[in-house]
Formats: C-alpha cells, structure tokens, sequence
C-alpha cells in the first residue's frame, strides 16, 4: 500500500493531467498532453449538493476522451470527464472577471489560474449549489481538439461513491459503494486496490519482479511512463515516436514503449504501451515516486469501475 509523505502530498495536490488528444500528421500522431500543478486557493464555498448519485449519462469518446453535456449557471456545456482533474475546470477563454489567484506549472511553462463562482451545476441530474471551480483559457485546447471544450469534471464532483464507466456503451455512472459490484451480472474480471493521494487514485501494477505506482486518469489519452523507467528489462523500445504539446504550446518528440501486461490485471490481458515522458514534476524527496499515468488507452478496454469509498478500481 502506497504511504505518501506529506511533501508527495501537498507536491500532488491539485495536479490536473490533462487529456493527450491526436490530430493528424503524416506518419507521426501529434498528441497533446498538460500537466498542471495549482498553488493551493483560500476561497471556499459551503457547497450544496442535491444527491450524492447520478442518473446514467451519455458521452463520446473523442481521441480518447470522455465529453459529455454538463449545465454551468444554466448554460449546457462540452465537458470532459477528467479524474486527474481536483475539481471543476471552467474554460474561461480569456474573459475572466476574477483576478489570477494561483498559477498552473504546465510541462513547459506557468499558466494562470482563477477561482471561479458557480452558482449551479449540473449532471447527471445532480445538482451541486454555490461551488468554487477553477478558471483557466482553454481555447488553445479548443483548437488543437477543433471542437468546444467548456471544461473538466473532476474529484471534487465525482468521489461520492463508485464511479462506473462503460466505454462500449459509452455511458458512466455515479453509483453507490457496495461490497459485492456487478455489471450485466458478472463480478469484476480483476480489481486493483489503490491510494487516494489528494485527489488522484494511484493502483500498483506487477511488472516483472517489481512493483510500480501508477495514477488512473481518464483525462489522460495515452499511457505514461517516465523515461528513467525505459531502460529496465520489463520495457520494450517501438522505436515509434509522439509529439507531446503542453498546455502551455510548448511540445517535445517523445518515445513511446511497450510493457507486458502486470500480472494483476485480468487474464489474457494485451500489453501495454505508454508515452517516455520526463516525469520528475511528479516526484520529491521523501514519496513513492509515481512511474507514471494509466491513460483511456488503457481504461477502454474495460469497464471500469472507481470505487472512491472502498478504494478500488474493477475492471470488467
């Protein structure tokens, strides 16, 4: 069981992984991928939330990528289910009232942050009253997307029970925790305890001989995995490169590499492949360092069931 410091705490507090989405390219996929660590804010609200569950919601999966329609203030919107993100993300394409009050360090540069009022949200057929989300410009992701992206859905919105996704049928769920979970009358094919580190569920994996810590994203496209790892026994170079931009514009070719299947996933389960990436700003002295982020390429080959009570993740 993964026992962060309180440095890998605080470090990880409010980290937003935001999705590696792909648009064309001749021969190489060009990817874009965020990561944004926040400067905690001292604005709060006495949130009111209606029910602690939801009714079934639709989405589309695009480039990996949960959108599904949310209702801000009134107003319907494209949003993306993110469990990376620590609360509700708000495109505010530059219009903000609000002054900055906390900065985002990207993977190549700061992005400014605002707090935002929401008087209503919606989804679902939850309604949660009087809530502070985070404002950021967005429009960069809008472009590289070529479609509308009002923002992301995170924790702060989704941790009251189990959070049940059916990629195939492209449908999720906020469930109640139950002891014994099912899906179409089955149990999970495997389930993966995990570590609740501020806002992010990190489950161990079984490669080879060793035990690697992981963070489940859904707001993540791709696999991760940092580059210090490829060199091990357990990876496997495809000699295939990816182009991964931040949020920030800035972008870097990255290798990706392949990993057999951990032997704590279900049985017959492919490999997996996962983006190099330099992830030192997820690590600090003192906590088990993360090797990196379970992404939708993954996740959408099951259903998946996260359990934010009981801590476990199942994979149907």
């Amino acid at each position: 069981m993964l026992i962060p410091s309180s440095t890998y705490r605080r470090l990880l507090c409010c980290l937003l992984a935001v999705g590696v989405v792909m648009w064309g390219n001749e021969g190489m996929a060009q990817r874009s991928v965020g990561f944004l660590r926040t400067t905690p804010s001292e604005t709060g609200g006495e949130e009111i939330i209606e029910k602690r569950y939801t009714e079934e919601e639709s989405f589309t999966l695009a480039r990996n990528l949960i959108f599904f329609v949310a209702t801000v203030d009134g107003e319907p919107g494209n949003y993306i289910l993110d469990t990376g993100a620590p609360s509700l993300i708000v495109n505010h394409r530059g219009t903000a009232e609000e002054e900055t009050t906390r900065t985002g360090i990207g993977a190549g540069g700061d992005v400014a942050l605002t707090d935002h009022r929401v008087s209503q949200f919606e989804m679902g057929g939850r309604t949660t009253d009087n809530y502070w989300a985070i404002g950021l410009d967005l429009r960069d992701l809008e472009e590289r997307m070529d479609q509308r992206v009002d923002g992301f859905v995170g924790y702060d919105l989704i941790n009251t029970g189990e959070l049940r996704i059916d990629y195939d049928d492209e449908t999720f769920q906020l469930l109640k925790s139950t002891r014994r979970p099912q899906h179409l009358g089955k149990s999970p094919r495997a389930v993966l305890r995990f570590t609740l580190v501020d806002h992010l569920p990190i489950v161990q994996l079984n490669i080879g001989k060793k035990k690697y810590y992981f963070a489940v994203d859904t707001g993540a496209g791709s696999n991760l995995i940092d580059r210090k790892l490829v060199e091990t026994d357990e990876v496997t170079e495809t000699h295939e490169m990816i182009n991964i931009q931040g949020l920030d514009g800035n972008d870097a070719d990255c290798p990706t590499v392949r990993i057999d299947a951990p032997d704590n996933l279900p049985d017959g389960a492919e490999p997996l492949r996962f983006v190099a990436m330099d992830l030192d700003h997820l690590h600090t002295g003192g906590g088990v360092p993360l090797a990196g982020i379970l992404g939708s390429e993954f996740l959408s080959r099951y259903t998946v069931g996260i359990d934010y009570r009981r801590q476990k993740v199942y994979l149907w």
